[in-house]
């Protein structure tokens, strides 16, 4: 039995991390979309005049993609802060070591489950299992996750 000390491992939290890199690869497209936008407006240097429309609206792409840029930064940091907490509550709230594992893997590393159950020698079958029990001892109240051993 995986013994639970509290039951605060809901799916809002286990699924923190993997929202955060949802979040980091949308405003990463973000970023590249603008980096384009800017490179198809910079006019051709030739020495003709050019309208400064076209300047206004490099620099304002320019204070965008710098803002995103901060804000990606900032987020990777946060990412990072939840990965090292979840982490930590994960060894803290559960005590056995296969679910631990499975609940890393799947969490804080956001792998697949075919990928946990390669890394982790174990069919995928069991590996939902697995998973499916915690989940059902977390949702029923229950102070235990069952262990599945195939």
């Amino acid at each position: 039995m995986a013994e639970l000390k509290t039951l605060n491992l809901c799916s809002e939290v286990l699924n923190g991390v993997r929202k955060l890199k949802v979040k980091i690869a949308e405003l990463e497209q973000h970023i590249q979309a603008l980096r384009l936008s800017a490179e198809n407006l910079v006019p051709i240097l030739d020495g003709m005049p050019r309208a400064t429309d076209v300047r206004s609206r490099v620099e304002m792409i320019s204070v965008k993609i710098l803002t995103a840029e901060q804000n990606l930064s900032d987020m990777c940091e946060e990412l990072d802060n939840a990965k090292v907490q979840l982490m930590r509550r994960i060894l803290d709230e559960i005590s056995d070591p296969l679910t631990q594992t499975l609940l890393v893997l799947r969490y804080v590393e956001c792998l697949s489950f075919r990928k946990i159950a390669a890394r982790m020698h174990y069919t995928l079958r069991q590996i939902f299992r697995l998973h499916e029990n915690f989940l059902k001892s977390c949702h029923s109240g229950e102070l235990h996750a069952t262990r599945y051993d195939d």
